[in-house]
């Protein structure tokens, strides 16, 4: 082959020379075409490379500001999660600091007049109910919580103590309003967390009406561990009773609760050695309007029970005996007959104006 090339004739005349020439140009300027072409493409390709690589760097920075964003609330949130927990605990250690029970007990409502072996015996039966009413709470209290003896037992007692005390005297409980003050001022004495809160001669309800601003003050403080609740069911209306965490409320029960509460998520309770139980049904008259009445009755006594039969005697229907009607109604409260049966099965039989006892 390179013997044939070497034979090949040389060009001879200028026009052949040309010819060569012009070859050997036109293989050059395809080069040059070629190379430019390639150069083009690798330009074209290294500034999409470029604006890839902006976006990249673009994407990147975003992406790191993002990140350290997300690092920073996750700090911040954090943070914020251990100063929650951090004021959590500090509520739960202020509240374990105190935490208190509250008994309220309105004296005025009917089942919640104290018994007379407190009322009858003035500063001595102050002292005596608020020991007995503390032994009794902490009795109650102590299968709901384990810190039961250490709980502050705040007592709230809300009374006319006027009107008691006129009730009373009919009675024959108390001989005059300094009695019961003497009883209610021992109370508060006896411990300091315990009041006797005379309401006054006012409107009807007065204490009813002091229990129920109470237990809506005291309900939302957070060191309220339970409240007892000692009032009449007609003054919790359901408005009321819907604002409180039943869960922490106990009602103490003397007179039949109504099904509106029973069927509430409320304890219920009683405290048979504190309070008089509600006077018994009276027997029907045996005959007339106006004739004889039976009445059983049992008072409770230094010795023990006693049960009690009144017999009230017929009064007079005549009209020819009008004007003696004034004498005989106030003879009536001496002319009855009453039996008592002692402790000792002695029978007591007093007519009013003589009293025979028999063993």
């Amino acid at each position: 082959m390179a013997e044939q090339q070497q034979l090949q004739p040389l060009p001879t005349t200028y026009r052949e020379r040309l010819a060569q020439f012009r070859i050997l140009e036109e293989k050059r300027f395809e080069l040059i075409e070629e190379l430019l072409e390639k150069l083009e493409k690798a330009e074209a390709k290294l500034a999409q490379t470029e604006l890839d690589l902006a976006s990249e760097q673009n994407v990147r920075r975003i992406l790191q500001a993002e990140i350290s964003e997300a690092k920073g609330e996750a700090a911040s949130a954090k943070e914020e999660a251990a100063q929650a927990k951090e004021a959590g605990n500090a509520l739960v250690e202020k509240q374990s600091r105190r935490p208190f029970v509250l008994f309220l007990i309105d004296a005025d409502s009917d089942g919640f007049l104290f018994q007379d072996k407190y009322l009858t015996k003035k500063a001595q039966g102050g002292e005596a109910l608020a020991d007995e009413l503390l032994i009794r709470t902490r009795e109650y209290l102590r299968p709901q919580f384990e810190d039961a003896d250490s709980l502050d037992i705040i007592v709230r007692v809300y009374a006319n103590l006027e009107g008691m005390a006129n009730y009373l005297v009919r009675q024959d409980k108390v001989r005059n309003l300094g009695q019961l003050r003497a009883f209610s001022t021992a109370f508060c004495g006896r411990i300091s967390s315990f009041d006797f809160i005379d309401v006054g001669v006012g409107k009807e309800g007065g204490a009813a009406r002091k229990v129920r601003e109470s237990l809506s003050f005291y309900t939302s403080n957070t060191h309220l561990r339970h409240v007892i609740l000692a009032c009449s069911s007609a003054d919790l209306p359901a408005s009321l009773v819907s604002t409180l965490p039943l869960e922490k409320v106990t009602l103490v029960e003397s007179l039949p609760i109504p099904a509106a509460l029973t069927e509430q998520p409320l304890r219920v309770t009683k405290f048979p050695t504190l309070f008089t139980p509600p006077p018994p049904v009276k027997s029907p008259r045996t005959r007339g309007r106006n004739g004889p009445q039976l009445q059983l009755m049992q008072q409770e006594d230094d010795n023990g029970g006693s049960t009690w039969l009144v017999i009230q005697p017929e009064r007079a229907k005549s009209q020819g005996n009008r004007l003696m009607r004034r004498r005989e109604d106030s003879e009536d409260n001496d002319s009855n007959l009453s039996i008592s049966i002692g402790p000792d099965n002695t029978v007591s039989v007093d007519s009013g104006r003589r009293r025979r006892i028999m063993g």
